[in-house]
């Protein structure tokens, strides 16, 4: 809703009619620029072109338009708008993604494993404006790029901003488990969860997967394993962080399983695999479902300023009455 914060401002506009008036009868003059021109004993010349009609009502228009953005602009606007407040940090979700090479083969749909990973993440964190979330990245090595925030702004800057392969070559898997539970224990149970998306199979890092899953269910965090990918040959296509070296070609892709199924399991958690677009947003609609969602608890209004924009505006008519008056007309003239 808009409004104004100083209304008696708009009083200023009562200085157009009487403007008016005092012109039609004769105490002021007319704001004109005299660009008349005559030979040496003739007539002087007058423009009286439809033109030159058209452009000094646009010219008047515009500077009557220019002034009254002007009083808006003293006036104070703002705008009101209703913004939800939430009694808690909500549900505390960390997103476990796989930026192994082989993330970059192009079989969900035209984008790559880790971009349609991040398009789903985008738009699951979009509809949860309540819960924290954070974001773990793993490779040959693994680490929390952001703890569990409600800024999720900042977590969406981060994760927009993974590179293929800025974590190493391998999939240590566990580490990305334990890096992520570690900064969940605290936030009571039932109210945490580990969502790992991966296409491959623990083979490197000092930590079991199924070891650090087991810890899990200790402290309430649940646990959601992702398969993502399909198997056989897939096109891949990616340009190495560190070296800057491209690699190209086609990937075998297979992984087992067996394996992260019972990585799920040992956590009491959920496997789950996305071969496609509709598989994968099944897969978050389902995880969407079984994790409650943080409700507000008030709202509140805030006030956004819009002064700007209406000086701006008020620059703009201004600027083309002066144009239209002095340049074109007094060009013609």
């Amino acid at each position: 809703m808009l409004s104004f914060t100083r209304p008696l401002c708009f009083l200023l506009l009562l200085l157009l009619p009487a403007y008016r008036l005092l012109k039609k009868s004769g105490w002021v003059g007319g704001l004109e620029f005299p660009l008349t021109l005559g030979d040496w004993n003739g007539l002087p010349f007058r423009w009286s072109s439809p033109f030159m009609r058209v452009a000094g009502v646009l010219s008047s228009a515009a500077g009557v338009l220019g002034f009254a953005c002007v009083v808006a602009a003293l006036s104070g606007p703002v705008l009101f708008r209703e913004e939800p407040v939430y009694s808690g940090t909500g549900t505390g979700i960390v997103f476990v993604l796989d930026v192994s090479p082989s993330m970059a083969a192009r079989d969900i749909g035209n984008e790559t494993r880790l971009d349609s990973a991040r398009r789903f993440i985008r738009s699951f964190v979009a509809g949860r404006p309540g819960d924290s979330f954070g974001l773990a990245a793993l490779g040959s090595e693994a680490a929390l790029l952001v703890p569990p925030t409600t800024d999720h702004r900042a977590f969406s800057d981060r994760l927009d901003s993974l590179a293929i392969g800025e974590m190493g070559d391998g999939t240590a898997l566990g580490l990305g488990i334990a890096v992520s539970a570690a900064h969940l224990v605290d936030r009571g149970r039932g109210r945490s969860c580990v969502i790992l998306l991966t296409d491959g199979e623990n083979n490197t890092g000092e930590i079991n997967p199924k070891t650090a899953a087991s810890v899990l269910p200790r402290y309430g965090i649940r646990l959601y394993v992702v398969g993502v990918g399909t198997r056989g040959e897939v096109p891949l296509d990616y340009t190495d962080p560190v070296s800057g070296k491209r690699y190209t070609g086609v990937l075998n892709s297979e992984y087992d399983e067996s394996a992260l199924r019972e990585i799920a399991l040992k956590a009491e958690g959920t496997y789950v695999s996305a071969s496609s677009r509709d598989t994968l947003a099944a897969v978050f609609d389902d995880i969407g479902k079984s994790v409650p969602v943080s409700g507000s608890s008030w709202t509140r209004t805030v006030e956004d300023p819009v002064q700007y924009p209406v000086i701006a505006c008020a620059c703009l008519l201004l600027a083309f009455a002066w144009v239209v008056r002095r340049l074109v007309m007094g060009a013609l003239s």
